[in-house]
């Protein structure tokens, strides 16, 4: 067992195990015959909705030259910064991107579909569990455990139910656990060799690859170095020298991942601010799912780990002693949602620290496989009574005894047998380690079944489903084509498949709506408070379409629509143009161009709601970047000559009690006299005080679905706007509750000020889009005030053929505002904001890094 492996016989050994590690997930996949039972290794919610729209996008945009911005960005911005926590700065992903375009390139192979990445996620998994394996197995040979060991202890740590419950939903999260052993034997050989090199890659390689994990990476390097500093061993360096080149690397590694980490940190600032506002417990309320020896949802320490701690004639080793505590102290960790805010930044409580606390098990389970024959025979049959008493507790409660129990058993036997003079037969060996990794392998299958593989996770996460009509039917897409061939390249279209958001991205279109975890704050703005645009889902990763709000339609050029024939809510001023019984396409009648020419300026602080913010931005331009020379007049709010009554409900001081669903309010606009093509903008605020659910105000048919007051995603918007077609009467209900209610305003909008926009004439142009800029071609020289609905970011600019560089700043809340002289060609572009100085720091830091591990190894030639 102790005698090491050769490399080529070590790359076979990790590439099977690689490969065993994901024999239940290849079975699900490979074995059924029909398409709806062929289960792929991407979740259904984020791993559809998120992860494989993501890969498929940025592929398209690097491959194509585009490297930070975009119009089809969801409304449009910086992908480069908003993806970083996800994948645009992202090693493994761009290693990937790599080998899938010179298969691309070379077989032919077809990238373009989601189904080639829903592929893909198999291949780039085996990739990771590979590198997890190696380095988790380079660290623990580093601290002393045996090789057959150490590999075990690789494979617990890269098949642990935790990595494929990261991998499956948000795949990028797993990265985490190549990083992690990487990180802490680069700490050893620091200390014990003092060599610098492999902890400057590190340190750049986990900034680099994700901000948000480089966080938690940086608390555990810190308290593993601590550690290991305050309680040094023999063959150590001392604490000065390991300080003076443990911070030097540091910062080294840290200055050649600033190009990434920079922007992924700026982007991660710019994102909505919103604070979570419910109040953390000490101590979580436990269930039988909380039991982490047993069914955990995400996390099972094995039996093994429990022997160990239970061994105490282990404890006289150092790196045991380190582990068996570190791993009691993250195991108590999980009983405090405390614990999980720190290790979230201080927001929302989330569990994605688990990692560590697997980590430390297999490190724990591999000391304790190497000093295994070193234990006595009483301590070791003395371990095994807690497990049981463990289990059987954990199947009492649970009520069901999941199928791994039975191989604790076998293994215990196994290991009894190495006692004897059987153990020192290879065989025996052999089939105690197979046996634990079997074991691991059908822990990772009996949690993958219940709790990821489970009902409204399988139902979609097949081929039948992604090429459906529930996500990307061929219909649907021949639909997206047909409009592509009559639009403009700057016009858009408002499409999504259901709740699918991210729909634009991987029908590859100009759309409206973006599901993120980072999104530009100045959207979020917009949508929540400067124009009040109430989606169907509340969410602050979310946003799409603009409510059906003919003015923001046409002020942002999304001049085209599909819609399924039960879909809710079309724009006033759109209409018909294709049907195909299934999906129609809409057109709008009130376009506005892309470029427009304005003079009239507004102050966006004299502006007070929603619609007289549209009417300005109709009119001119909203910005603070001018001094102002119009005003708008605030539009009529007519909540007093409407009836507004309660409906089975009761209304008292503001507090609606509806007894039972379907209760609310009915708004009667049949004493007035309104011009018929009108809209009803109602405002009004609302909070559900009990009980605490999820609940949908349905709102004359439009379904707006608000979140439960302890969630981690809610907005907190309170203050809604809704928009309704005018009719008679209009109902408001809700479910069954007890609601804070304020009725704020009620205005109609004729949209008279819109079609006297687009009716003016304009300037005659053309918009060309290229790699990484807009060009605009004006056939008038006129100078003046431009605004185009392009997305503003700090770092856009535009360039005149005649005036040089133009002065770019926001206008109309999110668009892009400039004035020109007597250009006749505008080109847009678009860099980062101090990306050429963050590439440059990079740079040296590299060229730095090479000279300073250079001269250490000069010295150690020296010496």
């Amino acid at each position: 067992m102790k005698a090491p492996f050769s490399a080529i016989r070590l790359i076979v050994l990790i590439s099977v195990l690689s490969v065993l590690s994901h024999s239940y997930l290849l079975w699900r996949f490979l074995s059924p015959t029909d398409d709806k039972l062929k289960v792929f290794m991407t979740g259904a919610n984020d791993g559809l909705e998120q992860m494989l729209p993501m890969q498929l996008y940025l592929y398209e945009k690097f491959k194509e030259g585009t490297w930070f911005y975009d119009t089809d960005f969801g409304l449009g911005g910086d992908f480069y910064t908003d993806l970083a926590y996800y994948y645009s700065t992202n090693i493994i992903h761009h290693i990937n991107m790599v080998m899938v375009r010179v298969a691309e390139f070379f077989i032919g192979l077809d990238v373009a579909s989601i189904d080639f990445w829903a592929y893909n996620a198999f291949f780039i998994s085996m990739l990771k569990t590979f590198l997890i394996i190696y380095f988790t197995y380079r660290f623990l040979k580093s601290i002393g455990s045996a090789p057959l060991p150490a590999l075990v202890g690789g494979f617990i740590f890269a098949a642990s139910p935790t990595y494929f419950r990261f991998t499956i939903f948000w795949s990028f999260f797993s990265d985490v656990f190549i990083w992690l052993p990487l990180t802490l034997w680069a700490i050893e050989v620091l200390i014990r060799k003092g060599r610098p090199g492999l902890f400057i890659f590190a340190v750049a390689a986990t900034m680099i690859n994700n901000f948000y994990f480089a966080y938690y990476q940086f608390i555990i390097a810190l308290v593993y170095l601590g550690v290991r500093l305050l309680f040094k061993q023999r063959g150590d360096a001392s604490r000065i020298d390991t300080l003076k080149r443990a911070i030097p690397s540091g910062l080294l590694g840290a200055g050649i991942s600033c190009v990434a980490f920079f922007h992924a940190v700026r982007g991660f600032f710019n994102n909505d601010d919103r604070e979570y506002e419910v109040t953390v417990p000490l101590v979580s309320e436990l269930g039988w799912q909380d039991n982490i020896f047993y069914e955990n949802y995400l996390i099972i320490i094995l039996f093994l780990a429990i022997q160990a701690l239970f061994t105490m004639k282990l404890y006289r080793h150092y790196f045991f002693r380190l582990f068996a505590v570190l791993t009691i102290v993250f195991m108590l960790f999980t009983l405090s949602p405390y614990v999980d805010t720190f290790f979230n930044g201080f927001q929302q409580p989330q569990k994605r620290w688990h990692y560590m606390l697997v980590f430390f098990q297999a490190a724990l389970i591999a000391l304790y496989l190497s000093k295994f024959r070193t234990i006595p025979l009483k301590q070791y049959l003395t371990s095994l009574i807690p497990v049981y008493i463990i289990i059987a507790l954990s199947a009492w409660i649970k009520g069901d005894i999941v199928i791994w129990v039975w191989m604790i058993p076998l293994i215990q036997l196994l290991g009894l047998l190495l006692y004897f003079r059987w153990g020192r037969k290879p065989l025996v060996q052999v089939a105690h380690i197979f046996a634990i990794i079997t074991f691991v392998m059908m822990v990772a299958a009996s949690h993958t079944e219940s709790q990821i593989y489970h009902d409204g996770i399988t139902d979609r996460n097949h081929l039948f489903y992604i090429n459906s009509n529930h996500y990307a039917s061929d219909l649907q897409e021949y639909n997206i084509d047909w409009i592509q061939q009559r639009k403009q390249p700057e016009q858009k279209i408002d499409y999504k498949v259901k709740e699918q958001d991210n729909t634009p991205l991987y029908m590859g279109f100009n759309g409206t709506s973006l599901y993120s975890s980072i999104i530009d704050g100045e959207i979020i703005d917009f949508y929540y408070n400067d124009l009040k645009v109430n989606i169907r889902y509340e969410s602050i990763s979310r946003y799409s379409t603009f409510q059906s709000r003919s003015n923001l339609f046409s002020l942002f050029n999304v001049d085209y629509m599909m819609r399924s024939k039960d879909h809710y809510g079309i724009p006033l001023k759109f209409s018909p143009i294709k049907e195909d019984g299934t999906y129609t396409v809409y057109e709008n009648t009130l376009p506005l161009p892309f470029v427009r020419r304005v003079s009239r300026i507004y102050d966006p602080d004299e502006l007070e709601g929603p619609l007289e913010r549209e009417r300005a931005m109709l009119k001119g331009i909203v910005t603070d970047a001018r001094p102002p020379n119009a005003s708008e007049p605030s539009p009529e709010n007519i909540i007093d000559e409407i009836e507004i009554a309660p409906q089975n409900a009761s209304y008292t001081n503001g507090i609606l009690d509806v007894p039972s669903d379907d209760g609310g309010f009915m708004f009667d606009f049949s004493n007035i006299e309104i011009a018929e093509e009108s809209d009803v903008y109602i405002e009004i605020s609302i909070e559900l005080m009990e009980p605490v659910k999820r609940f949908t105000i349905d709102v004359d048919g439009y379904p707006n679905e608000r979140l439960f007051a302890t969630s981690k995603y809610r907005t907190y918007a309170d203050d809604l706007l809704y928009r309704v077609k005018l009719e008679d009467k209009i109902p408001i209900s809700f479910p069954e509750g007890r609601y804070a209610v304020d009725i704020e305003g009620v205005y109609i909008e004729d949209y008279d000020v819109l079609e006297q926009q687009s009716r003016k004439e304009s300037p005659n142009y053309t918009v060309t889009e290229k790699e990484n800029s807009y060009v605009i071609e004006l056939d008038d020289l006129e100078p003046g005030l431009i605004t185009v609905p392009m997305i503003f970011r700090e770092g856009m600019t535009a360039t005149g053929d005649a005036s040089g560089r133009l002065d770019t700043f926001r206008a109309n809340y999110l668009m892009t505002g400039f004035e020109t002289g007597n250009d006749s060609v505008i080109t847009i572009s678009y860099t980062p904001p101090y990306y050429w100085t963050t590439l440059l720091v990079s740079i040296i830091s590299l060229i730095l890094s090479i000279f300073w591990i250079m001269a250490k190894e000069f010295r150690k030639k020296g010496k």
